[in-house]
């Protein structure tokens, strides 16, 4: 009986750098998990610093994760604040709203999206584009049609930005280098005067408007259906402008007068992509949804889920809605002893700010990979801080043993 010939013996899995990219890919998407994966060796390091795998780290895992939220109060300060537990929780310092250049107006923030964020300065009559990791900033003057008549009020002007990045398998993460869209509003006069600005012409487009009964809730960001950017009128209104289309047109609320106050609703990006809206009422959040009716025609919808807070919250009065991640479709609320975020399929509630009195400054979410790429892994190497704490055999070791488990 012949004897079978013994195979080559084969390398290690952490040996096979294809293999050990394969591995290291599959980390948790979490801020800590690719420094803390750098502090094992040089070459785990070298590989993580490596802008390309930091590209496809980010394809992998698709959506970025939910780091915090900018804060802007009616003093017209905007801090960031994350929501994140340690060793994962980005400090504030961070991720700092660009500061105005000169005493002309105040700077607003108007939110985030694809990781990039925009604030405006109407007396400066320009926004600003940037990239809170990397400080990158794109100024944006206002178009020419927009500058005529008056000025209007600080809170006049509404702004929202997006990637343009056609690429195949584009991942949102670092924007900023790439093509872009930024949409102005500009609210006067019982009307709604809209322009969109393209950053690879780096020309605004033609100027265009719709009357609207009240003003655009200055203390409500954009949401992004599909093509369709949306902007909540005071009484409960909605304001599109189809970016495809180029065009500006109002839809009017559901038809219970009664349903919306001003300080208790929310427009939503459902799950199935469509139109929503969440009303607050006595600690209960009824949703309605943009759908056929029994007429056959598109109308507000009410749902019959809803969502009893009472439980979920302490015991504490008022509740107002201050917030809204269209990502996650979760709201953010203010009550007397905080902010609580809940996500409004899962049910999942955070208690992300604690304090002792009512809030209602308004929170903006923002999301990015926030991995080696944005981070010395030098500094991390070398300094002793939590992220690498168990540094050495052990932490070898560890990170062994998950590399390991991925594989299986």
């Amino acid at each position: 009986m012949s004897r079978r010939c013994c195979s080559p013996a084969t390398a290690p899995p952490l040996e096979d750098d294809d293999l050990l990219q394969e591995i290291l890919l599959r980390l948790p998407p979490q801020p800590s998990s690719l420094p803390r994966a750098s502090a094992v060796c040089k070459r785990w390091r070298s590989i993580l610093s490596d802008p390309q795998f930091v590209q496809r780290f980010r394809k992998h895992h698709g959506k970025p994760p939910l780091i915090g939220f900018f804060n802007q109060s009616y003093h017209v300060v905007c801090d960031f604040n994350p929501i994140l537990d340690a060793p994962d929780r980005v400090h504030a310092n961070r991720l700092s709203v660009p500061k105005s250049r000169s005493s002309t107006g105040k700077w607003r923030f108007m939110g985030c999206r694809n990781s990039l964020a925009v604030v405006v300065n109407g007396g400066r009559r320009e926004a600003v584009v940037w990239d809170p990791l990397t400080g990158q900033q794109h100024c944006v003057p206002f178009p020419p049609g927009l500058h005529d008549g008056p000025p209007s009020s600080f809170y006049g002007w509404h702004a929202a930005v997006l990637c343009a990045n056609a690429e195949d398998g584009h991942v949102h993460g670092d924007c900023i280098r790439g093509p872009f869209k930024l949409v102005l509003i500009c609210n006067r006069y019982e009307q709604a005067f809209a322009s969109l600005y393209d950053s690879t012409s780096r020309a605004w487009g033609d100027i265009f408007s719709t009357a609207i009964e009240n003003k655009i809730h200055w203390t409500r960001c954009s949401i992004l259906i599909g093509n369709v950017l949306c902007w909540s009128i005071y009484g409960g209104d909605t304001l599109l402008f189809d970016i495809e289309m180029q065009s500006l047109a109002v839809i009017e609320k559901p038809a219970d007068k009664n349903a919306i106050s001003d300080s208790s609703f929310q427009l939503l990006r459902m799950e199935d992509g469509g139109l929503g809206l969440a009303v607050l009422s006595v600690l209960t959040v009824k949703l309605w949804e943009r759908k056929l009716n029994c007429d056959g025609v598109v109308g507000w919808v009410l749902l019959q889920k809803t969502i009893p807070l009472k439980g979920l919250l302490p015991s504490t009065k008022p509740v107002f809605i201050v917030g809204y991640d269209e990502d996650t479709n979760a709201i953010v609320l203010s009550t007397g002893i905080g902010n609580f975020m809940i996500q409004l399929d899962s049910m999942q509630i955070k208690h992300i700010i604690k304090r002792n009195d009512m809030c209602i400054d308004m929170f903006y979410p923002y999301h990015n990979f926030y991995t080696a790429g944005n981070t010395s892994l030098s500094t991390l190497h070398n300094q002793k801080n939590p992220l690498v704490c168990f540094a050495g055999i052990h932490y070898s070791f560890f990170w062994y043993v998950i590399a390991v488990t991925l594989l299986i």
